[in-house]
């Protein structure tokens, strides 16, 4: 218990030690004046035992709560903890929310990373978060299967999406199809439609430059 609550305050506000700690062994015995004549431990599951059966996923576990995580995460100072919809906020709560609330609800809370690997860095207890946030977008991405390891694996699955990130990794693997694929944007970027989805709702749509920048490096050697 005292290193725990060493990392805790230090990680969570600098402190050495917390201005206010309870702890609770059990009800009072009979010379004792002070303290609980009862006392009930209570467990809930919640998910948590979905966690700990994946080797992998149950490190997530580990948490003390100390919020390291939310203070270093360049996606929750900026939009805050309302913004995730669930009671646990920030890193640590978009790899537990999905334990508790299934994919099908949280399937999109992985991708509100940058994946900038601040919040593994700055864990008291070590939680791998920039892993387990790739492990649960591949659960909730994938397409289904008889044997899931999580509740509503393969949530966000869409073949359509799929289709389109495999096209695109071909051409990234390919410097020969992506000069072509390059070179046809460049040319015929007035094809690209005004409406892109959700991401024209609050930007200009997307547009390929009418010059490649290997093309622009040519003319000017």
């Amino acid at each position: 218990m005292p290193p725990l609550l060493s990392l805790l305050t230090r990680s969570a506000t600098g402190q050495n030690i917390s201005t206010y700690f309870n702890m609770i062994s059990g009800p009072r015995k009979a010379d004792e004046k002070d303290g609980p004549t009862e006392v009930h431990l209570v467990l809930l599951d919640n998910g948590r035992t979905q966690a700990y059966a994946d080797e992998q996923l149950r490190k997530t576990l580990q948490c003390i709560r100390c919020g390291a995580c939310m203070n270093h995460c360049p996606v929750y100072t900026r939009i805050g903890g309302h913004a995730y919809g669930t009671t646990y906020p920030g890193p640590i709560g978009k790899i537990i929310s999905p334990h508790m609330l299934g994919l099908e609800a949280t399937k999109t809370m992985a991708t509100a990373s940058s994946l900038c690997g601040a919040c593994g860095e700055v864990c008291p207890v070590k939680i791998p978060i920039p892993d387990l946030l790739m492990r649960l977008r591949e659960e909730s991405f994938s397409a289904p299967h008889a044997n899931p390891t999580m509740v509503g694996q393969g949530a966000g699955y869409s073949a359509l999406m799929t289709s389109v990130w495999k096209g695109w990794a071909a051409v990234y693997r390919s410097p020969a199809l992506y000069g072509v694929v390059t070179w046809l944007g460049s040319r015929f970027s007035w094809l690209m439609p005004s409406k892109q989805g959700p991401w024209t709702s609050v930007r200009v749509p997307l547009k390929p430059a009418p010059k490649r920048l290997r093309d622009m490096l040519k003319e000017r050697h």
